[in-house]
């Protein structure tokens, strides 16, 4: 049988759960065990009676009183591992803001970014590059590899004033990125790991100033680690050589480039956090050189009414003044709308 005052002291917690403002420190639990919460405590009650007046308790009432005292102690985790009031734990994140970071984790996401730059190499005024992406978690049917993580990103381009004989900057949809990474379930805690492809498709059409013209397709990884407590820290990188042309781009170059991005992420009190680039940096092995992403992130994961969404600023600067008409100073500004399950 139960100890009676471990049950006095759940019922206080499930009561001052239901209260409290915050929806991850409520125990959420129906009507039916309510009423078979209420009705234990009057079995309590009763006990203080004489023993033939003492109401017992079923074998079913008992497991299911069981169940809510684990439920209830799965809530009192170390004070760092807590989420915020404002934010449901998300995929076996320890909050919203922490998965909203994770590149592959179990979280639906739009976003809509724009890139300034301010400053161009080889050029003459400013760039920009406005970009839509959605980011869809895919349930898979195999225990040992439960998840298939899929980013699709549509740039608009705006180029800088290229000179003699453009004249003129030009604006157009760039080409297509879809990446895919599967996401196997691993026996090391705090520790992911995604496997899979890039791709791109070449949707900027005759508008050869903003895209490649090619179909291009290469291995993706990432690795990601999370066993120290508001940190984040892991690789991501990807290859991509063209595979084919569009109908516009027989005539152009091929591709062959390796993208790679460090992720570090350190996370504050109520969402905030600081993080490196979301931009990787590349080497293009045709040109033997590199072009680079230098700078850092700041934002905030929040609720705006009841959406919770995720927002930052990032500056960057690339010093490599050789490899064509590149960015050299950039702004960019984030809003990502999260849809947790």
């Amino acid at each position: 049988m139960i100890n009676s005052k471990i049950m006095l002291a759940l019922s206080a917690l499930v009561i001052f759960g239901g209260l409290a403002s915050g929806s991850v420190l409520a125990v959420e639990i129906s009507d039916e065990d309510y009423k078979l919460l209420q009705a234990y405590k009057e079995t309590l009650a009763n006990k203080q009676q004489p023993p033939h007046k003492a109401a017992p308790v079923s074998d079913e009432d008992y497991l299911k009183l069981q169940a809510l005292k684990k439920k209830e102690a799965e809530q009192q985790q170390p004070a760092h591992q807590m989420p915020h009031k404002a934010e449901p734990p998300t995929g076996g994140h320890a909050n919203l803001a922490a998965a909203a970071t994770n590149p592959i984790a179990n979280l639906m996401q739009f976003q809509v970014q724009d890139a300034y730059n301010w400053e161009n190499h080889n050029s003459d005024g400013y760039s920009n590059a406005t970009i839509l992406q959605s980011v869809i978690p895919v349930k898979l049917p195999w225990k040992s590899v439960p998840l298939l993580i899929t980013r699709a990103t549509l740039p608009y381009v705006t180029t800088p004033d290229l000179g003699d004989p453009i004249n003129d900057r030009k604006s157009g949809f760039g080409d297509t990125d879809f990446l895919a990474l599967a996401v196997p379930k691993l026996k090391t805690k705090g520790v992911q790991v995604g496997l899979g492809f890039n791709s791109v498709f070449p949707t900027a059409g005759a508008n050869g100033l903003t895209g490649n013209g090619k179909y291009q397709l290469g291995p993706a990884g990432l690795y990601l680690n999370m066993q120290t407590p508001s940190w984040q820290w892991g690789l991501f990188g990807y290859q991509l050589w063209d595979i084919g042309s569009g109908r516009d781009g027989s005539d152009r170059d091929g591709v062959s480039k390796l993208s790679i991005q460090p992720v570090l992420t350190k996370h504050f009190a109520k969402g905030w956090y600081v993080a490196s680039p979301d931009t990787p940096q590349t080497y293009d092995f045709n040109a033997e050189k590199w072009t680079w992403a230098l700078g850092a992130q700041a934002g905030r994961v929040q609720k705006i009414g009841k959406q919770p969404v995720k927002w930052f600023g990032e500056i960057l600067y690339n010093p490599e003044d050789d490899n064509g008409p590149t960015a050299e100073w950039t702004f960019k500004a984030n809003l990502t709308f999260l849809f947790p399950e």
